[in-house]
């Protein structure tokens, strides 16, 4: 295959992973929103269970007193990951980091679109659908899930890829 056209094939699989990303987060909370929205639990197993909440917060609901200035600056920083995923995908970096990169950011648009389509008093100050429960840890959704394993997957990535890197002589000795 033609070098120039790998740019194009890499930048194509971010966009579809990045859609896939947020297609299966908003389906998901279609399902929720339907299923759940009586006040009806599921119970799973080892504590977890679905129920439905919205969150005007980030993680743990902190930061909820923010409201729109909260979405503003998860709009910059979701913003600054997308553009760095592309321009990661066009310069032939990693591709199971720029992989990995471009389903957190598709997560991150899941969550920023539930706070700009369920606005109802002022712009941005939608609440994130939530419906995954863990009694031992948080309540969250699916794009949670792949923002979070996104950038941690990406930042383990990181850490072992240095870590195997061959030690390079100092000019000094």
């Amino acid at each position: 295959m033609p070098a120039t056209r790998r740019p194009v094939l890499r930048v194509a699989l971010v966009a579809a992973l990045v859609a896939a990303a947020f297609g299966l987060d908003q389906l998901t909370k279609s399902w929720a929103l339907t299923e759940l929205d009586d006040g009806r639990t599921i119970e799973l197993a080892l504590g977890a269970r679905l129920e439905l909440i919205f969150n005007p917060g980030v993680a743990f609901g902190m930061g909820s007193e923010l409201g729109p200035p909260l979405a503003v600056g998860l709009i910059v920083v979701l913003t600054a990951l997308t553009v760095w995923t592309f321009v990661r995908a066009v310069r032939g970096a990693p591709l199971g980091g720029t992989a990995l990169l471009a389903l957190a950011a598709g997560g991150g648009m899941g969550n920023i679109w539930d706070r700009i389509s369920r606005a109802s008093d002022t712009p941005l100050s939608g609440k994130v659908v939530d419906f995954i429960a863990v009694d031992w840890f948080a309540i969250f959704n699916v794009a949670d899930v792949f923002t979070t394993g996104g950038i941690a997957g990406w930042a383990l990535l990181q850490v072992f890829r240095r870590a195997d890197a061959p030690l390079t002589p100092s000019r000094e000795s």
